[in-house]
């Protein structure tokens, strides 16, 4: 490259040597000139100096700039490298005698290699213009292929083609003369004998055999295969060899079986095409040979279930039907109700034959513990599809009958004939009196002891219903949506007339067949559970606890509807989740990473274990020695308050029902916890000498900042009044010692944990006496509670006594290995939770490897655990290493994920603020698996959280495409059609939304108004009918077109 002269730049090689000692031995080591000889170019300096004596005067003498510069052009030059860029902080001094540049001397510049040079990369690095931009490459090289190229994918998927083998012979690599002889690549000709020895050999055999092994060693050189032509089989392969050996060798083995399928499978992604019909055809194929192996395998419930559902995918519906007709012989319970998820999924013939094969399978059932239990379970999934069915009230109906003939039947009828019980219930619905639920309902036995005298009866209210907007497609849906979440009490036949609808009022002969004989009475007070969840509070664990005797349950695929309610999915997926958010801030001119922002690591989806935690014991991220309630703000929004509070107050079962009231008051804390006092009170009022009424409203004064309230009821009970043995003590003793801790006064702790065992004062030998009493309390408790304080304060001792966590931890794992004797879940969720207020939320200094470790640990063994995976979250805080969240994400010991699960893990994309759209694409997958997957496809809360997500990605037409795929594999449930004409309206067309409520009619769903009814006075035209590609006509435009159209007129 020529460097650009300018005629202004004085020629600074003649005159350096005047200026600087410094920089005159720089160029005399550096000469300009160094071609010319040194006679020539003495002259020369001379004839100049003479030249130039006379005008030194006028001649402006160099800058230490340009003499700076000129000293850097040498050595540039000297090095070989090229110059970029020239600066020139001087002025051109001709320009003040001229009055301007001369066009000759203004310098021309040109971009080095057309702009594709990048100032500071080396010369071998261009930059490419590409499709998604600019791409940095090697120049004169061949585009490499990015990882989401379809090279990259097939070179990914592509299975291995050479693999380190090892050989079988032993003279592969044979040693001479000390070394190891190198494969030269080239084929020797050789016509010459071998000479191996001096002498000739013998006889020609010896010759032959000298001849034979020369070749081999020569052939050796050049082979790089294996030594025989036998098959190598890969690693899957060997194991996929030796799991069928095993089958083969023990067929009864169900583990071997699923080992094998799970192996096989793993071959074919489920995002490949035709993906689903080849793996079911797999499926078929291996455990058809199970079942056929051994008889006793048919009776595993299980592999029948894997067997029929990718039956599903091939088979013809006669088939089909003929193969669970087969599978019910079984006389399973879970295959039963499995039989019955089927029949629901098909909705054929709507609720009607939802009921019919609902009493068929109710009267397959014994009434043994595990046969109640499976008819509860039925009867809660059969009032959830005809909620989504859009028939609420006859739902409600069903819990309001069975909690008549459970709680508040007469005395008289105990030793009667159900069938004698449903005649009485019969004559008490058909008077239309109060029922339960409904606000002062007297109940059955009232009414009986009244000689069947008519109550008063008042007008059910029903929520206002406020919905507007200009498109009356939106607004029928809304109407429809909002009359399915408010209308949910039957009505009667008296109010008909004041605009109900005749499926309002739901006739005892329409719930009859699915009432329930209920023996057990803890099935009894399950019942009261199963009616909180069906309303709306979930609670953590009880689905699993009501089917724990079975081998599989999938119930959390219908149980979990609390999470696709609207406050629920505001919390799951946020508004601006397709937002750039900077990551970087520019200070003073410095680029500056932003601190990353975290929320809270204890999200909305809660799930654990049934009882691991009360219902006012769970840990919120606004204080932990506060506590909370397992509901909040976003369960109680939306529900019907008044129905809840009725069903509390008249199913509880004496003053006597601790956790009933518990609930309760968990309920009112959520919505206002000066009523939670308030009705804690009351309580109280009744039941002075309960212990457990008294640690629930100390919890309550704790949670609203109350400590000395809270103190002072501790030390009332405790120390004056609450007799040694009195149920409930323990747990006191531990709220107390905990929140003297948590307060940070860890003296006070330390004297609570001593009063406990009785023992007073400081010393070695106290110590030691109060750790033994509490080892032997511990051992003693019988009472699952209570043992569990009797632990934790022992393990508090350890930790207040030594200040380190590992004496505190030994504690919890000698009790850790006895699964039998205690709940394992809950000793470890507290064992977390102590690590976590000690290094946390106290800020005591630990190690962050301790609670890491034993966080991954519990992990492995509750994936489902929401209380685990938050603290695992607290603890990947500040860490900066997303990889280990997403592989946890990713794994899951290769089960089969829950929906909770699923769900957990969309809310944890956006866990840390900002990261939303990038991993947008990441949780659009681990979706699609999720519905493709055999154990959670038909799950409608899986569906409704996909198609809400894909609404906030501003994908709209996938999510049109989506919900065809979520109606047809829930094809009752009303508010996914309804989402067509609401927040995918601007997708669906008005014939399509019309083919669409047609649909929904033919099916059975009901439609408390028609759609012909809402559009009645709303003209269609081209601007108001949108398109499939969700372009809406403007309404400006249509009317300038109309106006152009009707000019000449």
């Amino acid at each position: 490259m020529v460097p650009p002269s300018f005629a202004s730049f004085p020629k600074l090689d003649t005159h350096l040597s005047k200026y600087s000692d410094i920089e005159s031995r720089n160029l005399k080591e550096h000469p300009v000139e160094s071609g010319k000889s040194r006679h020539n170019k003495r002259k020369e300096k001379k004839r100049k100096q003479r030249g130039r004596s006379k005008d030194v005067d006028s001649i402006p003498l160099p800058s230490d700039d340009e003499r700076r510069k000129t000293i850097e052009d040498v050595h540039l030059r000297d090095s070989g490298l090229t110059r970029f860029f020239y600066s020139d902080k001087k002025g051109d001094p001709l320009n003040l005698r001229y009055g301007g540049l001369c066009a000759g001397d203004v310098p021309k510049y040109s971009l080095v290699d057309r702009g594709r040079r990048i100032l500071g990369m080396p010369s071998g690095w261009t930059a490419f213009q590409r499709r998604n931009g600019i791409e940095v490459a090697l120049s004169n090289r061949q585009k490499m292929p990015g990882l989401s190229d379809s090279k990259s994918r097939a070179l990914l998927a592509a299975p291995p083609t050479r693999r380190i083998t090892q050989t079988s012979g032993t003279s592969r690599y044979e040693e001479f003369d000390g070394f190891i002889r190198l494969p030269s690549g080239r084929a020797s000709d050789r016509t010459e004998p071998l000479y191996r020895s001096i002498t000739w050999p013998k006889n020609s055999d010896e010759l032959d055999s000298e001849f034979s092994s020369a070749s081999d060693d020569d052939g050796s050189d050049y082979d790089s295969g294996d030594d025989s032509d036998t098959l190598v089989l890969t690693t899957h392969q060997e194991t996929l060899k030796v799991l069928g050996q095993q089958a083969t060798a023990n067929p009864s083995s169900i583990e071997t079986w699923l080992l094998l399928l799970s192996h096989t499978l793993s071959t074919i992604p489920e995002s490949s095409k035709n993906a689903n019909k080849v793996r079911s055809e797999i499926t078929l194929s291996i455990l058809g040979r199970a079942l056929a192996a051994d008889q006793r395998n048919g009776n595993s419930k299980l592999l029948r279930l894997k067997y029929m559902k990718a039956g599903e995918e091939i088979w013809h519906e006669s088939k089909l039907r003929a193969e669970w007709e087969d599978a019910l012989k079984v006389e399973d319970f879970g295959i039963q109700l499995e039989w019955l998820e089927w029949k629901i999924g098909k909705g054929k013939f709507g609720v009607d034959g939802i009921t019919k094969d609902t009493i068929r399978m109710l009267a397959m059932l014994d009434h043994s513990e595990r046969g109640e239990a499976t008819m509860l379970r039925i009867f809660w999934r059969v009032a959830v599809a005809f909620q989504k069915a859009g028939y609420p009230e006859r739902a409600t109906a069903m819990f309001q009958a069975q909690a008549e003939l459970l709680y508040r039947s007469p005395s008289s009828l105990q030793n009667a004939s159900f069938q004698s019980q449903l005649d009485l219930l019969e004559a008490f619905w058909e008077s239309e009196v109060l029922r339960t639920g409904e606000d002062g309902a007297q109940g059955l036995a009232s009414w009986q002891a009244n000689y069947r005298s008519p109550q008063q009866t008042r007008a059910l209210i029903k929520s206002s219903l406020s919905a507007t907007d200009l498109d009356p497609y939106r607004q029928w849906a809304m109407q429809e949506m909002q009359a399915d979440l408010y209308e949910i009490i039957p009505t009667r036949s008296t109010q008909e007339s004041q605009g109900g609808d005749p499926y309002s009022i739901v006739l005892f002969s329409d719930i009859r067949s699915l009432l329930l004989d209920l023996h057990s009475t803890r099935l009894k007070n399950a019942f009261r559970l199963m009616w909180l969840s069906f309303l709306g509070l979930h609670i953590p664990g009880f689905s699993d606890w009501l089917s724990a005797s079975d081998e599989v349950n999938w119930d959390d695929r219908w149980s979990n509807g609390h999470l696709q309610r609207s406050s629920y999915l505001e919390a799951l997926l946020p508004a601006d989740m397709g937002r750039s958010h900077l990551a970087t801030d520019a200070v003073a001119g410095v680029i500056v990473g932003r601190e990353k922002d975290y929320t809270s690591g204890f999200g909305p989806v809660r799930s654990w274990g049934y009882c691991v935690l009360g219902p006012l014991e769970v840990p919120t991220n606004g204080g932990f020695s506060k506590g909370s309630g397992i509901w909040d703000a976003k369960d109680v929004a939306g529900l019907n308050e008044r129905l809840v509070r009725s069903v509390f107050s008249q199913l509880r079962q004496g003053g006597d029902d601790f956790e009933w009231d518990v609930l309760a008051l968990a309920f009112e804390a959520a919505t206002n916890i000066k009523s939670a006092i308030k009705l804690s009170r009351s309580f109280l009022s009744t039941q002075r000498q309960s212990i457990s009424h008294w640690a629930v409203h100390a919890r309550l004064e704790r949670a609203r900042g109350r400590v000395n309230d809270a103190r002072k009821i501790y030390q009332t009970v405790l120390l004056t009044s609450a007799p040694r043995t009195a149920e409930g003590r323990t747990s006191l003793w531990w709220d107390w010692a905990e929140m003297e801790w948590l307060e940070g006064d860890q003296e006070q702790a330390f004297n609570v944990i001593l009063r406990s065992v009785g023992i007073e004062g400081r010393s070695d030998i106290v110590t030691l006496r109060a750790k033994r009493t509490l080892e032997d309390s511990a051992k003693e408790e019988g009472r699952h509670k209570e043992r569990e304080a009797w632990i934790k304060l022992r393990a508090l001792f350890e930790l207040l006594a030594t200040r380190e966590p590992s004496g505190a931890l030994r504690v919890f794992d000698e009790y850790l290995h006895e699964k039998n004797n205690i709940s394992y879940e809950s000793l470890t969720v507290a064992s977390l939770f102590m690590l976590y207020h000690h290094s946390v939320v106290l800020k005591v200094p630990m190690a962050p490897l301790v609670l890491r470790e034993r966080v991954a640990k519990a992990l492995d063994e509750y994936p489902d655990n929401s209380l685990v995976m938050g603290l695992f979250l607290e603890g990947e805080k500040g860490q900066g290493i997303w990889g280990r969240v997403r592989e946890r994400l990713g794994n899951n010991g290769g089960n089969t994920k829950s929906v909770s699960r699923r769900i957990a893990e969309v809310w944890i994309a956006g866990w840390e603020r900002g990261r939303w759209k990038s991993e947008i694409e990441r949780t659009r997958s681990g979706l699609a698996a999720a519905v493709d997957n055999v154990r959670t496809r038909s799950s409608h809360v899986l569906w409704r959280v996909y198609l809400e997500f894909e609404i906030k990605a501003k994908q709209l037409q996938l999510a049109k495409k989506l919900l065809f795929r979520a109606i047809a594999e829930c094809p009752l449930v009303k508010e996914l059609y309804l989402l067509a004409f609401g927040p995918l309206r601007s997708v669906f067309s008005a014939h399509e939304l019309r083919a669409m409520a047609d649909t929904m009619a033919e099916r059975g769903i009901r439609l408390r108004r028609g759609l012909e009814e809402g559009l009645v006075g709303w003209k269609e035209t081209k601007a108001t009918d949108m398109d499939s590609s969700g372009e809406s006509g403007d309404e400006i435009e249509e009317d300038a077109r109309e106006l152009r159209r009707l000019m000449p007129y």
